[in-house]
């Protein structure tokens, strides 16, 4: 039977204010979907990218959301190995800020019972990028170090975390406001807007770090990330922060970034260094496995109280316009949730 669901939608692209509320009607599960009940929602700084019509294959009109937990009330057709009344999470891309939607049984993962709605959903789409660079994209054996930008935000937290959790030493780069934020996750505090990265981060490892993940891009990929590494090591840029800062499209800052993409194949080759792109939407389509079974242990390890992701605030659904404000703002450290 059809049912109805509440969810923040935006006709159109511009500042938070088109994010509007409206009610809709479900129809049933199709094959293989499932319909959930969400109890949290989380809020990304890719839900701002799409609000202003700059990522790439989302176009307004459109429903934000990237990641969801909750519980299914119906499944499809064709679905196996979910129940009704289950705990679910997902990365949905687009749609979650909802009270309930029909999703893809195929993204789904079960979700443990013992902890916070919006912990969990901290650790979806956070979680799963931390992971995958830190276990699959790169590799650092324990006692070295790796560097770690943004160590504050919600991707950087987790991956200093995950990184306590492996015995590896971590660097990150945060504000001086924001050194408690590193320091208590086990990281060695460096205030980015003070001091020139590279050389502190060649100076606290001994020679260099094993992995430097970068979510800024540009000329900072080489000057802050590619320059700290030791020989062997790889550098992760997973965002182009730099270029859609605020929110907003910064022309002068795309043209740089794509200048500053000319990397020397032959440098990389005589130091054994390596780049890697990483973007956690293709992992999930081109590799659903490791996507289920990563997701899978980064819940597990929240579940059960081993990582802790920081919830920066909670608001109700309807207040996603002053969620996506907030973050915008970047005075807050930790994930944003919306909850129904």
């Amino acid at each position: 039977m059809t049912v109805t669901a509440f969810e923040m939608h935006m006709a159109r692209t511009g500042g938070a204010e088109v994010l509007k509320g409206r009610e809709v009607t479900l129809p049933p599960p199709g094959p293989g979907q499932a319909r959930v009940a969400i109890e949290a929602a989380g809020v990304a700084f890719a839900d701002i990218v799409m609000r202003t019509g700059l990522y790439p294959g989302v176009k307004a009109p459109v429903t934000p959301g990237y990641d969801f937990v909750g519980r299914i009330e119906a499944l499809g057709p064709d679905v196996a190995g979910f129940q009704v009344g289950q705990r679910v999470a997902a990365l949905t891309v687009t749609g979650s800020y909802a009270t309930r939607r029909n999703v893809e049984a195929r993204h789904l993962v079960v979700a443990p019972d013992t902890a916070p709605a919006e912990a969990l959903v901290a650790g979806v789409l956070n979680g799963l990028t931390a992971w995958q660079m830190f276990h699959r994209v790169a590799s650092a054996a324990p006692d070295e170090w790796v560097l770690v930008h943004g160590a504050a935000g919600g991707v950087g937290g987790l991956l200093l975390e995950l990184a306590r959790l492996s015995g590896v030493r971590t660097i990150g780069t945060a504000s001086a406001g924001k050194k408690a934020e590193v320091e208590a996750k086990g990281g060695v505090h460096v205030d980015y807007r003070a001091e020139a990265v590279a050389e502190r981060a060649l100076s606290i490892s001994g020679g260099g770090v094993v992995a430097a993940f970068d979510h800024v891009g540009g000329a900072h990929l080489k000057a802050a990330s590619l320059a700290a590494l030791r020989d062997g090591g790889t550098a992760v840029l997973y965002g182009g922060y730099d270029a859609t800062k605020g929110g907003k499209a910064r022309p002068l800052a795309m043209i740089k970034m794509l200048l500053a993409d000319r990397l020397s194949a032959l440098s990389l080759f005589s130091g054994s260094r390596g780049v890697a792109g990483y973007n956690v939407t293709s992992w999930r389509d081109a590799r659903p496995g490791p996507y289920r079974e990563d997701l899978a242990k980064v819940l597990d390890l929240i579940g059960q109280g081993a990582i802790q992701p920081k919830i920066a605030k909670v608001l109700p659904l309807a207040e996603a316009g002053e969620a996506q404000a907030l973050l915008q703002s970047a005075k807050l450290a930790g994930k944003i949730v919306l909850k129904p």
